[in-house]
Formats: structure tokens, sequence, C-alpha cells
């Protein structure tokens, strides 16, 4: 299980992403810290989720959302973007291989959704 869960949409608006996560979660509290930052908390199944959604996190176009707690309904960064794209439609990256504990991980190597099909990639 991994500690957290991020994921990086290509062009999709705060909105759309905030309106698919309503789909599985209930929105408990939202506010904006920033002009590029939302912070909410969800619900699923009484476990109470804090998520912060950072539009340019990476480059001017990606949109970080970032799940700080194991207790979500993926256990991987990859079962969420799968999900993601299927709800929204828009490029999907994630860390290729997840979170492990020796950080022997390569930090350039990704995985990408997108409609052309999904599989590793090198994101510079």
């Amino acid at each position: 299980m991994q500690p957290d869960i991020e994921i990086y949409l290509l062009s999709c608006p705060t909105e759309r992403i905030i309106s698919w996560l309503e789909q599985d979660f209930s929105v408990l509290d939202m506010r904006k810290p920033s002009d590029i930052a939302t912070k909410l908390h969800l619900d699923w199944n009484g476990r109470d989720i804090p998520v912060t959604i950072l539009e340019q996190a990476a480059g001017k176009r990606f949109t970080s959302v970032w799940f700080d707690s194991e207790q979500t309904p993926w256990e991987s960064d990859m079962e969420c973007a799968k999900r993601a794209f299927e709800a929204l439609q828009c490029e999907v990256r994630c860390n290729y291989q997840g979170w492990q504990e020796d950080g022997q991980e390569d930090p350039d190597l990704w995985w990408r959704i997108n409609a052309n099909g999904e599989g590793p990639y090198i994101w510079r």
C-alpha cells in the first residue's frame, strides 16, 4: 500500500477534476488558498482524505492531484490514473514504479495514459 497517491492531468480544468472526485467521494470541505491551489477534504467510507489540486505543477499545462492518505480506493498511483483517464478523457501521468522505501526508482520514468493507449514514458 502506498502512503499517498499522486497523478498529473494534462490540460484538465480543476472544476472537471472536482466533478470527477464527487462521483466517488463526498466533499467535506473545500478552500482555495491561492489562484492555482485547491484543498479539499473528501470522505470515502468514513475516512477523511486530504487532497490538494495544484495547477501548473509540472509546466503550465499539468495539474497535480495529490491524495495525502494511504486509505484511498486505489492500491497505486497507476490504478488511480487509469480511473481518472476513464472519467476525464485527458492525458494522465503518474510515477511508474510507485513509492518505494529504498528510493531506487528512476525519477524520470513515468506511466502515461492518453487516447493513444498507455505505457512507460520518460518525462524530463
